[in-house]
């Protein structure tokens, strides 16, 4: 479902450490809006279209965030 959105193109999508999650990375603007509002915007968006809960985590952007192996990870074309 996150792959074919129709308001977010997908730059990476993968199956978190933990298994638990995925990873959602998706293109932003914050020269526009800040990391921060951006975050709750999409996490709304999320609830609302998917009945997803975003980790609040993802709201700090200094926040490290690991690649992990995942053999069925999605990587944009257009990134290749």
């Amino acid at each position: 479902m996150l792959l074919e959105d129709r308001c977010f193109a997908t730059e990476l999508l993968f199956r978190s450490p933990s298994g638990d999650g995925l990873k959602w990375i998706i293109s932003i603007n914050t020269a526009e809006v800040s990391h921060a509002e951006y975050f709750n915007a999409v996490a709304n968006y999320l609830r609302q279209t998917y009945g997803l809960e975003a980790d609040k985590s993802g709201k700090d952007v200094s926040r490290a965030c690991f690649l992990p192996y995942d053999p069925e990870a999605y990587i944009n074309p257009k990134n290749l």
